[in-house]
């Protein structure tokens, strides 16, 4: 108990230092915590994929090349497949917003079987299902906008050049928030029609639910054989290698976190070091008079480290609860790009980073806490400080 407090005191005796160590630790943490949460969202996100047994189909270019809406009905046709939709990106704006939220047309009769895991009122399913010009939105995001059933919805085209005039039918619950309205594929199609547009009797995408994850892999070989030798050939996918493909998109973004992290942690040490250095040296009569009074070597080395340690730690829980605020911000501000809060990205990886705080602590003072502890009686006892 003596001995926490002493090192309680000291890391207190100078203020001023100890805080801005405390904040260098702090504040990079802090970035450490927001790019490895980011890496744990993408986690998230495939391991949640991953449940329902989903597979995604596109054109083998890409989202540049066409996936003819014929298809959906031909992949319906494939054994081991649930139900088939359309489920084409609009990327619109709302209220002169640009990519205020996600909007994606696809078939109001068969979506809700192909995401399952989705629940929606069936009086407000069959409201939207009857009404051509209807959408679904997310609760989450109808909240935050402050929209209710029978609401109108406006968006102006951008990427389509088609502007749709949405009436919200229901509100759907989903396991995680989509951020996202859906609406009928076939509205957009005929404006396009009408507009004689880029994009007509396009699917973008097709959503189709397997019957277990062990036809997966089969289902995948015979969608693709199915189109290989048509105009449009394909490239299925899982849900969550389809969720990846966006973060590959950005390169071996893992690698340059990894790399990043430990150039911080090793930029942290020698700041912390050379604080706890200069600490050291002004205390170098001190330490002396401890050990003339009898302080073993080790019990001099465990001070000092924990004296480290603790420094590192007030830095490491700063860092970490800055970090964590901003990935709820993040969240909160751009859910199209942060779909998970805190709630979902919460985990071991957090403790992790509050071991890579006390693993600073030891590395920053293992120097000058062998010294001290080497340190003779009669040459501490020499200097005046």
């Amino acid at each position: 108990m003596k001995t926490l407090k002493y090192i309680w005191r000291n890391v207190a005796r100078n203020k001023l230092r100890t805080m801005l160590t405390v904040l260098s630790v702090g504040f990079s943490l802090a970035l450490m915590t927001v790019l490895h949460g980011y890496m744990v969202m993408q986690s998230v996100w495939g391991r949640d994929a991953d449940k329902h047994n989903r597979v995604v189909v596109m054109n083998i270019q890409g989202f540049s090349g066409a996936l003819p809406i014929a298809n959906v009905d031909d992949v319906r046709a494939i054994e081991n497949v649930i139900d088939a939709v359309p489920f084409s990106w609009y990327g619109g704006t709302y209220e002169d917003q640009p990519m205020a939220f996600a909007q994606f047309a696809t078939d109001a009769d068969h979506a809700f079987r192909v995401w399952d895991d989705y629940k929606i009122d069936p009086d407000e399913l069959r409201a939207w299902q009857e009404n051509r010009q209807g959408c679904v939105a997310d609760r989450r995001l109808a909240e935050r906008k402050g929209w209710k059933v029978g609401d109108r919805i406006p968006l102006k085209g951008t990427f389509l050049a088609f502007d749709l005039d949405l009436q919200l039918c229901g509100l759907y619950d989903a396991p995680q928030y989509t951020d996202s309205i859906w609406f009928h594929w076939e509205y957009l199609n005929e404006g396009l029609k009408q507009a004689n547009a880029f994009g007509v009797d396009n699917s973008g995408t097709i959503y189709a639910k397997v019957t277990s994850a062990s036809q997966i892999p089969l289902v995948i070989e015979a969608i693709d054989a199915r189109f290989a030798s048509s105009q449009n050939p394909t490239r299925t996918q899982t849900e969550a290698a389809f969720v990846q493909m966006f973060t590959d998109m950005l390169g071996n973004i893992q690698a340059y976190i990894r790399n990043i992290g430990l150039a911080v942690v090793f930029s942290l040490s020698l700041v912390a070091a050379n604080a706890m250095a200069m600490s050291m040296r002004e205390r170098t009569t001190e330490i002396a008079v401890l050990k003339a009074i009898g302080f073993p070597r080790g019990h001099v080395l465990r001070m000092i480290l924990g004296e480290a340690c603790l420094i590192a730690l007030f830095g490491g829980l700063l860092g970490i609860g800055l970090g964590c605020a901003f990935l709820e911000a993040l969240h909160s501000v751009n859910t199209q790009i942060f779909p998970f809060g805190l709630a979902d990205l919460a985990g071991p990886w957090l403790l992790v980073m509050l071991g890579a705080a006390a693993g600073i602590g030891l590395v920053s003072g293992i120097v000058p806490g062998i010294r001290a502890a080497q340190l003779s009686v009669v040459d501490g006892l020499r200097r005046v400080v």
